[in-house]
């Protein structure tokens, strides 16, 4: 809950309403494109005097359809390309019915080509419409207009971790306003401390929350139950954070057994007709680029041989997925002793976690150092990628030494292909922290699509150009 119930209703209430305008707006527009503009020839000139009346239709029904699938909440944690593209599905759907009454009027023929391009507009407008109002918004929050006021309830080591969950994300934090402690508690989150459970009516009537956050890893009922029982009476919202959160990603449902509910976790690892399709694509890009790339193999492969000895490509074993080993395959940048002197070094990595970075690292060698840069040295691994060991967006394959060094959580990242390119390799590359980069290799499982695929591969190409936190 980021917005107050009463904010939350007035922006659903004005971005509806500019919905109705610039559905309005937008075939208006259309309108003028075809018969006005010069741009089509015109045989049959239709006055916008008899387009008038189905277009308030239109626009009206446009409404309709936007708040059924949910288009005029604002909700702002919803990134900009997920908001498109349910605005794109719900333009369509919004104009079905209107085309179809169209084409079965025998009273006038209206021009399908203001139909079509009053559909674009209209979408694109109330999309820019839509981000420009969840922008102001978020300033409005973060300023802490209109932000919904939460209190938590729990105090210990448990409900720290939850603070700095929350402050992770400004606009969830924003409200958070302080906490409460349980019996025998010994406050260590930093929140201002507003006393105890037994001051949690007043505190709900005198400062006026709108949510209450239970973070205590071990509530006993009778507590639960007291603190539900004093948010109903005072119409807040009661939420609870059970010790296992982190495992609450993804997609999650709530289903009854009886007179129980249970939390369903469904399997995020790609299966059935997702990694097909995700197999016919990895193959038929990577066989196109490596014939179009052979000479610069060769080309890359003298360089490497005239400036330092050794072989031209690095053969490294790397965990795939759900644990299987194979030979990653890179053009070598380092020199061939590499492997042996890296012990000499372990007390000079600058990574977090299991992983082993240095930013100058004395064993790369001078045409490595240009390799690295732009990620030349990984291109080698299309060949892994045609052969099925790897695809061409995932999580990178991990090594054996880094895996045992792995919390349990962190496992998950293991249970698809890896990948050459992915979230965290557009987001920052060597610059983030291990535990940011799994957490971004999670996401990317959880919210896999075909375009998420295609965006991942065009973002590639800006981050690999710039060589902006490669080393």
């Amino acid at each position: 809950m980021i917005l107050r119930h009463r904010a939350e209703r007035t922006a659903g209430q004005i971005i509806g309403l500019g919905y109705f305008i610039l559905a309005i707006v937008g075939f208006s527009a259309a309108w003028w494109v075809r018969f006005k503009s010069g741009i089509f020839p015109v045989p049959d000139f239709q006055p916008f005097l008899n387009y008038r009346i189905p277009i308030m239709f239109v626009a009206s029904f446009w409404v309709i359809v936007f708040i059924a699938r949910r288009l005029s909440k604002p909700e702002l944690t919803i990134v900009w390309w997920r908001e498109g593209n349910r605005i794109i599905w719900a333009s369509i759907l919004a104009m079905i019915l209107p085309m179809a009454l169209a084409f079965t009027y025998r009273g006038y023929f209206y021009s399908r080509l203001v139909m079509g391009l009053g559909t674009f507009f209209t979408a694109f407008l109330c999309f820019s419409y839509k981000e420009i109002a969840k922008s102001i918004l978020k300033k409005l929050v973060l300023k802490r207009v209109g932000a919904a006021r939460k209190l938590l309830i729990g105090c210990g080591d448990f409900a720290a971790k939850v603070v700095d969950e929350f402050f992770k994300n400004p606009l969830s934090a924003a409200g958070l306003e302080g906490m409460i402690s349980l019996r025998g508690e010994r406050c260590t989150a930093e929140l201002p401390y507003l006393g105890e459970l037994s001051d949690l009516k007043n505190l709900l009537i005198e400062r006026g929350f709108d949510e209450v956050i239970l973070a205590h890893p071990s509530p006993d009922e009778d507590t639960i139950l007291q603190i539900i029982y004093e948010c109903r009476k005072e119409q807040v919202q009661f939420e609870l954070i059970p010790p296992y959160w982190h495992l609450l990603r993804g997609k999650i449902a709530i289903e009854p057994v009886g007179d129980i509910h249970t939390i369903a976790f469904a399997d995020l690892a790609l299966k059935g007709w997702q990694r097909i399709a995700k197999r016919i694509i990895d193959f038929t890009v990577s066989l196109i680029a490596i014939l179009i790339l052979l000479p610069f193999f060769i080309a890359i492969a003298i360089a490497i041989k005239l400036t330092s000895s050794g072989s031209v490509f690095f053969l490294q074993k790397r965990i795939g997925r759900n644990g299987r080993q194979f030979k990653m395959i890179k053009f070598r940048s380092m020199y061939a002793d590499a492997e042996q002197r890296l012990k000499d070094y372990m007390d000079k990595n600058e990574a977090k976690g299991p992983i082993f970075k240095i930013k100058h690292d004395p064993r790369i060698t001078p045409i490595g150092k240009f390799l690295r840069r732009f990620s030349i040295d990984e291109v080698p691994q299309l060949i892994n990628v045609l052969k099925g060991e790897m695809s061409l967006v995932g999580p990178r394959p991990p090594l054996e030494r880094e895996i045992v060094q792995y919390e349990k959580w962190q496992l998950r990242r293991i249970d698809v292909t890896p990948g050459m390119t992915g979230l965290w390799q557009v987001s920052g590359r060597s610059n983030l922290s291990f535990e940011k980069m799994v957490e971004l290799d999670i996401s990317y499982i959880e919210h896999w699509s075909i375009w998420l695929d295609i965006k991942l591969l065009l973002l590639t190409i800006p981050a690999v150009l710039t060589g902006k936190g490669a080393y």
